[in-house]
């Protein structure tokens, strides 16, 4: 009896067997020459990876000056912490600072310095210089013109970057030269900054 069972066992197990390798199929090696397609590739440019969120605080800067999120976002206004100066003024020329700062960048302000004619002739080849103490960065960007018009009829502005590495601690000064020719005759103003707000 259990003979019988033993090869009724066993002829089952070899059919099985015989099911099992008629599902195996032979491997087939691809090569380069058999995927012409897919030579280009390896020369596309990969895409620039998308930085993640650093976190709760990175993303508080990232959203700080915005206005809420279902109405479009406002230009930060810098009016009431850093009110605009009359930075120098002469009985023929004002500069006035206008100021700004980027969220999560306190120690650099932006100044936007607009100059204006006060006398009834065109200055021309207009330049200014600027110089500040060793514990302040300064960069200035080139000015919108070199020509400025008489009678405040029109002003020149150039964007000053200051960086504050004793902020908190020390307040900005800086000292300015302004050159210009008035009917070909050479003008040169000087002086010097000391009423920049406080927390700059």
């Amino acid at each position: 009896m259990f003979y019988w069972i033993f090869c009724l066992l066993e002829h089952l197990l070899l059919c099985k067997a015989t099911q099992l390798r008629l599902t195996y199929y032979p491997l087939v090696r691809i090569t380069k020459h058999q995927l012409p397609a897919l030579d280009g590739l390896s020369s596309m440019p990969s895409l620039p990876a998308r930085a993640s969120p650093g976190g709760s605080a990175s993303m508080m800067d990232l959203l700080d000056g915005f206005g809420p999120t279902d109405s479009p976002p406002k230009p930060e206004d810098n009016g009431s912490a850093y009110p605009s100066i009359v930075a120098f003024k002469s009985s023929a020329l004002k500069l006035t600072f206008n100021f700004s700062k980027s969220p999560g960048n306190p120690q650099t302000t932006v100044i936007q310095a607009t100059f204006t004619n006060l006398s009834p002739d065109v200055y021309t080849d207009f330049i200014f210089q600027a110089a500040v103490p060793k514990f302040l960065q300064l960069h200035l960007d080139p000015a919108s013109g070199n020509t400025l018009p008489a009678s405040g009829n029109g002003s020149i502005t150039q964007n000053l970057s200051v960086t504050n590495s004793q902020h908190g601690k020390k307040s900005l000064v800086m000292r300015i030269r302004i050159a210009y020719k008035v009917n070909n005759k050479d003008i040169l103003e000087e002086g010097q900054i000391n009423n920049f707000p406080r927390d700059l």
